[in-house]
């Protein structure tokens, strides 16, 4: 399982939120670029990079410090506010290896389209509160049930999903396994989980439901000392065994 440790920017810093509420923000690095290198330095194998401005603004705010974090040398994945071919392209051009799209699976499916035919690293990045799927920065709420979404974004030609359940994002209360254990019994494509975890435990828990379940993004846990980076990758290798 691949450990995802997670830098989201706004203004041009490292923080997290809670919930997603900008309202409920913690600064956790003035400069996350250099909070890249230390993720780096403790055994990094990927960076997990969301530009929260542009999640909110719609179009990438923080381009150039996502660019200078892939220019680090280790595999990057990386969304917010990605809503554009142009943008798609400076990404994947600048070593960016996985581009998530958020808003633009429900806005523009002939992107999306375009985008999986186009690249790989293309991940569908559902973010969900109460079984539906909410979009623009997680302020807007949509009728769409996750799994129908799931589905039609199968038929576009997405080939992994990227889920945070925004009610245990930042919140370090535990992951929501039984919405992930629901999500690989009823899709084939990879997915990667995201929000709540705060133990060592939910990591494992996550390692139990096979290697559909990819990866695991960690945000506050690792920023609060929960837990070493080490010692989650090493539970992520242990899964694989």
């Amino acid at each position: 399982m691949i450990i995802f440790p997670a830098i989201d920017i706004l203004d041009g810093r490292a923080v997290r939120l809670m919930q997603g509420r900008l309202d409920a923000v913690t600064v956790y690095n003035e400069r996350p670029v250099d909070q890249a290198r230390q993720f780096i330095d403790a055994g990094a194998e990927w960076i997990h990079v969301v530009d929260l401005d542009g999640a909110v603004l719609g179009t990438p705010a923080n381009i150039d410090l996502v660019h200078r974090i892939a220019a680090l040398g280790v595999p990057v994945q990386t969304g917010g506010g990605i809503r554009s071919m142009d943008t798609i392209e400076r990404m994947f051009d600048a070593g960016v290896r996985r581009v998530v799209l958020g808003t633009a699976l429900v806005r523009e499916p002939g992107l999306v389209a375009e985008a999986c035919d186009r690249y790989d690293g293309i991940v569908a990045g559902i973010d969900a509160r109460d079984g539906k799927v909410a979009i623009e920065g997680w302020r807007e709420g949509t009728d769409h049930g996750v799994l129908d979404l799931i589905r039609e974004l199968e038929l576009l030609g997405v080939k992994r999903l990227a889920y945070t359940d925004i009610s245990k994002d930042g919140m370090q209360t535990g992951v929501n396994y039984g919405a992930y254990r629901a999500l690989v019994s009823q899709i084939d494509i990879p997915v990667v989980a995201s929000g709540g975890v705060s133990t060592l435990d939910d990591i494992r828990d996550l390692v139990t439901l096979g290697a559909q379940l990819e990866g695991v993004i960690v945000g506050r846990a690792l920023y609060e000392n929960s837990f070493t980076l080490a010692d989650a990758i090493a539970v992520g290798r242990d899964g694989e065994d």
